[in-house]
């Protein structure tokens, strides 16, 4: 009898030193402001997926969509206040709170979507990213990415000359209007409700853009010419509150980090390939697209990035970006 004791008492401890060690039933709640099927959903439902086979199912991710947890402003203060967990959110958004961050709104601060993704993808980038955004009690588990910005006109831009003088509808956002002056033209900030409006009108002769919604709000049919430039890559941070962060078990928060990292590489594939399908059919619907030479582009905004680096953390950020081919 005490044989059989023993051996169970063994058993027992076994059991309890195999079994996993993750806590029960965590469900995180994580918002963003797109349609499901759009990229952001897509690589919010890919970091669930990841996380729950990492936890063997002990933890997961609810994700809602279309803004139903609110905009991403509000979406921000929620990770603060403990009504959302997890937030995707425009950067140009969380600069409001994160001001370092705003590096992100930058010309040309990468070559091309690769090596945006190749940067964001860099322990040190990550870590340079994380520790500004820490300082403001936030935790980051991916950068999403939300498009290559381009030029629509009314006429074809073949070079930076062609940029003289035209009004182009912008951001109202400071670094945005000074890029676009730099380029030549008059920087017009205008609500994007009215662009197409305005466009219409004249009231303004072009204004930037991503394929995606160049094409899908039908600004083409006002704005038919499109160059190719790649002058902004636009992310968007997928953030946790770092106080909701640091109450998960240790384990629980490695398994999402890893899966943030898995989501992130995902998401940014998944948006490039979005947008690359989107030449085709732009070409179908008759949009006739130049792609000049960006050399003078680049030149032209490069003050522009001097400009608005004006913290050690911008600058740290911006170095880390630039050094990665």
């Amino acid at each position: 009898m005490k044989l059989t004791n023993i051996a169970l008492c063994a058993a027992m401890a076994i059991t309890a030193v195999a079994a996993p060690a993750f806590a029960q039933d965590i469900t995180l709640k994580a918002s963003h402001n797109a349609n499901a099927e759009e990229p952001y959903g897509v690589g919010l439902r890919k970091m669930a997926e990841v996380l729950e086979a990492k936890t063997d199912g002990a933890a997961t991710i609810q994700v809602f969509d279309n803004a139903t947890l609110g905009d991403e402003m509000e979406s921000i203060q929620g990770t603060q206040m403990g009504t959302v967990d997890i937030a995707v959110t425009a950067n140009s958004t969380l600069s409001n709170f994160v001001r370092d961050l705003s590096v992100f709104s930058l010309p040309f601060i990468f070559e091309n979507a690769e090596q945006m993704d190749r940067a964001l993808s860099d322990p040190a980038v990550r870590d340079a990213i994380q520790t500004e955004l820490e300082k403001q009690g936030f935790h980051l588990l991916a950068v999403f990415s939300a498009g290559t910005r381009h030029i629509m006109t009314k006429k074809p831009i073949e070079t930076l000359a062609d940029m003289e003088g035209l009004k182009i509808r912008t951001m109202q956002n400071p670094a945005h209007v000074d890029t676009f002056n730099a380029f030549g033209a008059n920087a017009t900030p205008i609500a994007y409700t009215e662009l197409y409006g305005a466009l219409e009108t004249g009231v303004v002769d072009g204004a930037e853009a991503a394929n995606t919604n160049f094409y899908s709000q039908k600004f083409y049919e006002v704005a038919p010419d499109w160059a190719v430039v790649g002058w902004l890559e636009l992310v968007a941070p997928v953030i946790m509150g770092k106080a909701a962060y640091d109450a998960l078990p240790e384990d629980v928060q490695a398994a999402l980090d890893e899966a943030g990292l898995e989501a992130g590489k995902f998401e940014r594939a998944t948006y490039l390939a979005s947008d690359n399908a989107r030449f085709a059919d732009l070409e179908e619907v008759g949009v006739k697209m130049t792609r000049p030479d960006t050399t003078a582009f680049r030149e032209a905004a490069a003050p522009v990035q001097q400009k608005y680096l004006e913290t050690e953390g911008q600058k740290k950020i911006f170095e880390l970006l630039k050094s990665v081919e």
